[in-house]
């Protein structure tokens, strides 16, 4: 089992993070089912990239 903290920075948790606050403030109905599956979804698509390594961060 892969541990969520070494494939996932706390810039891209974060990002995440924001995402579905803006997603949850923008819809009047949301359930909570979606918005479980759309973190998880972003998660598993951010732990399935490649890390980047310090120089393509910088470019």
């Amino acid at each position: 089992m892969t541990n969520i903290s070494e494939k996932l920075t706390q810039q891209q948790f974060q990002d995440i993070l924001i995402n579905i606050y803006k997603k949850s403030q923008e819809s009047e109905r949301l359930e909570v089912t979606e918005l479980i599956n759309d973190i998880k979804q972003q998660m598993m698509f951010v732990m399935n990239r490649p890390k980047q390594t310090s120089i393509e961060k910088k470019i």
